[in-house]
């Protein structure tokens, strides 16, 4: 993502259309002495009726925006920044404020802040040169916003059509199609493909012969295929079959032209066709993926009187094939899956495990593992368990057949049976790991951490701390604290460079507080930040720690010292994660202590640098909302926040306690009823909530019901929430 941003801040300053900042200087004349008496100064001015919240945003926008450009005026440029920032929350968008900040935003280096303004800039601003949309979609694409990226590139390509830049335009239309097939949006894909084969088709006539002169024969080759593709996938079969052809033409490939004239045969339903186009390309014994073998199925599945018939006739031809070329990989792993769809399991593995130790391929690797587990060849299965980890030592290809082994008890039982006879210095390196990573699944952190540590003495360091770290790290996801703290001492004591050590002891730390050893937590926490004194990250652990273990004042104390550090620090993306996360703590710690001003000034901040975080939103509104304050804006935010995660159970609490301020009960209830339902009744808040509403709407019987509920759930909860409770069963002994 750096190069997109650093791209936006190459060119963005000069392609904001912001107003001439020059102007023409008068000398002041001297000042005068006010001679006019004080008891003759006029008296204050006093409104005939209160400003609304409507006019009160307006005043305050003037004021923000008098105030930004004084501060720009006399170089005050970071004040600048967050004066205007603050303005655009008060009049969203405004190109006029989106380009001040864009602008300040890259001449204070802080690009990321400035490349999401830029995004916003490109929403409301009509008037933005090509080049710029698709900066700023290139950088929407890295960020994850794809339905963003996916309308400027889209405007972008407008602009460029209009300009009769056709070299560029066909840069868009490939960017487009491609994320459009990739997105699942075939049709759309084949809009652009019709573009591309139009303008490649007659080059002249869109002053692309420099262009195509470049391709490779191959390369026009792998063009034509590409749109091919994209056809088969709309569904659009003849326009395939023409950009196969010119494939064909431009470069020939007599077998992957077959496939591809049985690829379009299928999709016509043409299935004689199809037949005869995959026939010769088996005849042929040509080697390829498994493509030939997939459309001979499809075939089959037409012209047979039954998927299993079909299946059947497929599993006889390709056996012969397979026969005849048992080395074959992609054409064994097929038909074993076939064979796996039979529950022929000896014949999954006589086809396949040849094969799988030399060749392993993730599509087979489930089958041969249900193979093994139906035969019961637990010394086969534990060799799988080896082939099967991935470089990060997880099982994730062939975790399906695991979960049904794990809750399967007999078979379960049996196999740990049969482990527990094995010699761990028999086994190979990676039969260890994948023991241990199996018991690990099933839960049993202390069973698998014998086998870890069979397997540490045969890695290096690095690879020593890469597997304590995954297995560490599982067993904290698995609310297992000691053993994870096993793995992460046994990692400090390897000897590693300080900024790999420094993070074991951040997550030993972690593991420390949750088992509820403070002291040795903190001493932990600080030796951790010690260590790399440069990692926001490892120093926000000592305020965590104090937080987590209710020292609230020492974690406040902490966290200001943390920001006092980092916050300027705007070129590590983890310090600016880092930041927000601790600038949103502050501002709950702030909110439960009832200091409000505080928590959305916090809140504020957040949105300065993070004008697109739902969840600042949404807290910053439900604080306005709660104390009376901006309540328009505050609805609006938080409106905003359902609308981005509409099934988000906090935001619709929060949308449906702003409706309930508001007076507006029947939405409230509707809100507040999804909200319980969403979050299955464990949300003590919610239920609270619900029950004030009903009670408001003069149901009071439905408000008891909910309380009652809170209480349970509030109970239940792993964190204690004292005071909502006790206000929950006030609420109760009031009103039974």
């Amino acid at each position: 993502m750096a190069s997109a941003i650093a791209l936006l801040g190459s060119f963005l300053p000069g392609l904001l259309f912001a107003a001439d900042s020059a102007s023409t200087e008068t000398k002041e004349k001297p000042r005068r002495k006010d001679e006019l008496p004080f008891s003759q100064l006029p008296e204050t001015f006093v409104e005939e009726r209160p400003r609304n919240e409507s006019a009160e945003n307006r005043l305050q926008l003037t004021t923000l925006l008098t105030k930004a450009r004084l501060q720009d005026h006399r170089g005050d440029v970071a004040g600048a920044l967050q004066t205007y920032q603050r303005a655009y929350r008060l009049s969203p968008g405004s190109a006029n404020i989106l380009q001040e900040i864009v602008r300040l935003g890259f001449l204070l280096q802080r690009n990321e802040v400035a490349s999401r303004y830029a995004v916003l800039l490109a929403q409301n601003q009509t008037a933005m040169s090509a080049d710029a949309l698709q900066r700023v979609a290139q950088y929407c694409i890295e960020d994850g916003q794809v339905e963003q990226a996916i309308e400027l590139y889209e405007r972008a390509l407008a602009l460029l059509i209009k300009e009769n830049a056709h070299p560029q335009a066909m840069g868009i239309h490939f960017r487009l199609m491609t994320i459009y097939e990739a997105h699942g949006e075939p049709k759309m894909a084949a809009r652009h493909a019709n573009d591309i084969a139009r303008m490649i088709e007659d080059p002249k006539k869109f002053d692309l012969d420099e262009v195509i002169e470049q391709f490779t024969p191959g390369g026009l080759r792998s063009t034509y295929e590409q749109l091919g593709t994209v056809y088969l996938e709309a569904e659009q079969p003849d326009k395939a079959a023409k950009m196969f052809a010119a494939a064909e033409k431009m470069e020939s490939n007599p077998a992957r032209h077959l496939i591809h004239t049985a690829a379009v045969d299928v999709a016509r339903k043409d299935w004689k066709g199809a037949r005869k186009a995959i026939d010769k390309f088996l005849e042929d014994d040509d080697q390829t993926d498994t493509q030939p073998y997939e459309l001979l199925r499809k075939i089959a599945e037409n012209q047979a009187e039954s998927p299993e018939a079909a299946r059947d006739q497929v599993i006889e031809r390709l056996q012969k094939l397979h026969e005849a070329s048992p080395d074959f990989a992609p054409l064994a792993y097929y038909l074993a899956g076939l064979y796996a769809e039979k529950q022929a399991w000896d014949q999954v593995i006589q086809t396949a495990s040849p094969l799988v130790e030399d060749e392993p391929d993730a599509s087979i690797l489930p089958a041969l593992c249900q193979a093994y587990i139906e035969k019961t060849d637990w010394s086969a299965f534990v060799t799988l368990l080896a082939t099967s980890l991935d470089q990060t030592y997880e099982l994730d290809v062939i975790q399906e057949p695991l979960d049904k082994l794990l809750i399967n008890e007999a078979k379960w039982s049996q196999l740990q049976e049969a482990i527990e006879k094995l010699d761990p210095a028999k086994l190979s390196l990676n039969e260890r790991i994948g023991v241990a990573r199996l018991y690990q699944l099933d839960g049993q952190g202390e069973a698998a951490w014998p086998w870890i540590e069979a397997a540490l003495p045969d890695l290096d360091s690095q690879e020593k701390a890469r597997l304590l770290m995954q297995f560490g790290l599982q067993a904290f996801r698995d609310d297992q604290e000691p053993v994870a703290e096993k793995a992460f001492r046994a990692a400090i004591k390897l000897g590693l460079p300080k900024s790999q050590t420094s993070l074991f002891y951040f997550y030993l730390a972690t593991t420390l507080e949750l088992q509820g050893k403070t002291s040795d937590a903190l001493r932990t926490a600080k030796r951790a930040a010690l260590l790399d004194e440069q990692s926001a990250l490892l120093r926000s652990r000592i305020p965590w720690t104090l937080n987590h273990a209710g020292r609230t004042d020492e974690a406040v104390e902490e966290y200001r010292t943390l920001l006092s550090k980092f916050s300027d620090d705007y070129e590590n993306r983890q310090t600016r994660q880092v930041i927000r996360d601790a600038k949103r703590l502050l501002s709950s710690i702030a909110s439960q202590k009832k200091e409000i001003p505080e928590a959305t000034t916090w809140l504020e901040e957040v949105l300065d640098e993070f004008p697109g975080d739902t969840g600042a939103m949404n807290d910053l509104g439900y604080l306005w909302i709660d104390n009376d304050l901006n309540l328009g804006r505050g609805f609006d935010m938080i409106q905003k926040a359902v609308a981005e995660e509409p099934d988000n159970y906090a935001y619709l609490d929060s949308l449906g306690w702003a409706y309930y301020r508001l007076g507006r009960f029947e939405p409230a209830i509707a809100q507040l009823q999804k909200a319980a339902e969403l979050s299955e009744g464990e949300d003590g808040t919610v239920l609270d909530h619900l029950g004030d509403v009903y009670l408001a709407a003069g149901q009071k019987d439905k408000a008891i019901e909910q309380w009652q509920k809170a209480v349970t759930s509030l109970k239940a909860a792993e964190e204690e929430d004292t005071a909502t409770l006790t206000a929950v069963e006030a609420k109760l002994k009031e009103h039974q």
